[in-house]
């Protein structure tokens, strides 16, 4: 047998060339037996040969890298022109902004107050109110202060105004931004929460953009400056029984027997 001095692999005596490697081997010296370089011999002891995996061509690599690239490059575009447009839309004002309301007389004001007051203690009461009225209210009740944050952002609080829909109501509030008019808008439905009366959210609105209503949930806090102005007035029609709204006017009903 010839041992190939380069891989070290068996090759029949008659063989020229290694079988393994390709390398010359060796002529057969009769009588003797081949035996392995050694290291004093001033060539290294071979090494077994160890099967190498295929490699992926270079060009197939560099195909596969500048086609991650270009679908990273256009996503990332995506998303920037998504949130342009998103932004876009914030900015945009409702296509119907009704006038400022004037504000109610204090002894209107007082008076529609009477009236809800009177009607949840009665049994069986029941308060009515249009939507002129309501927003008259808010105009007189709501006090809104600026807000100042860390960034510097002055946020001013204009106004909060209502519009009654079938079943619904489309709240909304008014803010300037560096002196821009913002809207923020959430649609409250009535709900019975256990034995009072509570508000579903139904969905919201920044500006144009339109917000479904398990997002507008996590919106609910902006309202809070114009809710908490009102927070007496809530606090009776949660105890109310049912509420039925419509174009028209906003019908609220208290149990014909209470224990209140």
């Amino acid at each position: 047998m010839k041992i190939c001095g380069e891989c070290g692999t068996e090759n029949d005596d008659t063989r020229v060339f290694c079988l393994n490697c390709a390398k010359r081997l060796p002529p057969s010296i009769p009588g003797s037996k081949p035996r392995l370089p050694t290291e004093s011999a001033g060539i290294s002891a071979p090494k077994p040969f160890t099967p190498q995996p295929p490699k992926t061509p270079v060009k197939l690599r560099q195909a596969g890298a500048r086609f991650s690239t270009i679908v990273f490059r256009l996503f990332s575009l995506l998303v920037i022109a998504a949130a342009g447009y998103a932004i876009y839309l914030i900015l945009q004002p409702p296509t119907v902004i009704p006038p400022p309301f004037p504000p109610a007389s204090a002894e209107e004001s007082a008076r529609l107050a009477n009236f809800l007051r009177d009607a949840s203690k009665s049994s069986g009461g029941a308060w009515q109110v249009d939507e002129n009225a309501i927003n008259r209210f808010l105009a007189a009740n709501v006090r809104l202060i600026s807000v100042d944050n860390p960034l510097g952002i002055k946020v001013a609080f204009d106004r909060c105004y209502i519009s009654l829909q079938e079943g619904r109501m489309d709240f909304t509030m008014q803010v300037a931004v560096f002196d821009r008019s913002l809207f923020l808008g959430i649609t409250l439905a009535p709900a019975t929460e256990g034995s009072g009366l509570g508000i579903r959210v139904v969905g919201a609105s920044l500006g144009q953009l339109q917000i479904p209503g398990p997002l507008a949930q996590f919106l609910l806090p902006l309202w809070s400056p114009c809710f908490a102005s009102l927070e007496n007035a809530l606090a009776i029609l949660k105890k109310a029984d049912s509420a039925e709204v419509s174009p028209k006017r906003l019908v609220v009903r208290w149990p014909a027997s209470s224990s209140r």
